[in-house]
């Protein structure tokens, strides 16, 4: 028998984690648009839009977080690190949101073990919604997996006949809060289950090679002329994870803190010098490109695109990462690669 959610019952699950003290985070709906944030009502759970405009990426690792704080003396300095993140579960996200975690996972352990990050994550019970919809700007198939993929949740909950979720525990952390609320949960058999797969658009075995053999390609300036530079595309995508690191407060002492930065930015590169090596917006989207593709691929394996299509539905003059993919693999296909040019 597998265990089964009344969809009805979700969000007296939901209940249950609250009564037991975990903070709960997910999809609500806040001036229009639909946002992961924490919930204090669990009537404010919102599943009527496919995915939310931000991304979990910011409960892991917040758009800014304090690291110590400090305070100065005549002779002496004192430092405070006082961090304890609560007991969260986070709900709604889809099977391109937990990937990401996996992918972040290698990331923050890997020359050095970000104790903020795999704290919040130890903290964090990830139930995850298998699709039951995409729309165009989903393209997880193309990345080697799928909409009801498992990896990096500890619930995930497939949509099935008769109005319900089979439940599958990934992790001992989800079997665990399987146990503590089990009362919404009921066994049966599951009717066929509700799930869409976009339809795969490119090949993603000639996107690397591709990418490597053409610095110089004249794709780069035809193709992203029109890139305004606000960052919207790495702020939303759950992969990117560049951040700065600054003191901010005054003589009598103040916080060091972690900030969200991004490769889209002038000031990224910016020399003290005034030389900046990715002066236009074009070199900008090609370091995207390629750090998504290439340089995060060959350190850990795996690519820093989920496939989830935020930083499509969201830019501001349209620019597709999917149909440049998409570009690409035709360009791979049609002729062989150029030569490869100078190096980032």
């Amino acid at each position: 028998m597998a265990m089964l959610l009344a969809k009805k019952n979700l969000r007296a699950l939901l209940r249950g984690a609250m009564d037991r003290k975990y903070r709960v985070v997910g999809p609500v709906r806040e001036h229009g648009i639909v946002l992961f944030a924490e919930m204090s009502d669990p009537g404010a759970l919102c599943l009527d839009e496919l995915n939310t405009q931000n991304s979990i990426k910011e409960f892991f690792f917040p758009k800014t977080e304090k690291l110590f704080t400090y305070s100065l003396g005549k002779n002496d300095a004192a430092v405070a690190d006082d961090f304890a993140p609560p007991r969260t579960v986070l709900i709604g996200g889809r099977a391109c949101d937990a990937r990401s975690l996996v992918a972040l996972d290698r990331l923050f352990g890997w020359d050095y073990k970000d104790k903020f990050y795999f704290a919040r994550r130890e903290a964090t019970c990830v139930i995850t919604l298998a699709c039951d919809r995409f729309d165009e700007a989903c393209f997880c198939t193309s990345l080697g997996f799928g909409p009801r993929a498992a990896e990096g949740s500890d619930i995930l909950l497939v949509p099935v006949e008769g109005d319900e979720y089979a439940v599958e525990a990934v992790t001992d952390k989800g079997r665990a809060l399987i146990a503590e609320v089990k009362d919404v949960f009921t066994e049966g058999t599951p009717g066929a289950e509700k799930v869409a797969y976009p339809e795969k658009k490119f090949d993603l075995a000639a996107v690397k090679p591709w990418l490597e053999r053409n610095f110089e390609h004249p794709i780069w300036k035809e193709e992203f002329l029109s890139c305004l530079g606000c960052g919207t595309c790495t702020y939303q995508c759950p992969m990117c994870h560049c951040f700065d690191i600054v003191d901010e407060g005054d003589i009598h002492g103040g916080a060091r803190c972690k900030n969200w930065d991004s490769c889209q930015f002038a000031l990224f590169t910016l020399h003290t010098s005034g030389h900046n090596p990715r002066p236009a917006q074009a070199a900008r989207w090609r370091q995207r490109l390629r750090h998504k593709f290439v340089y995060y691929a060959d350190k850990f394996g795996t690519e820093a695109c989920v496939g989830c299509g935020r930083c499509i539905r969201n830019c501001p003059v349209c620019l597709s990462i999917l149909d440049k993919l998409v570009l690409i693999g035709r360009e791979a296909a049609a002729a062989p690669a150029q030569p490869a040019g100078a190096q980032p």
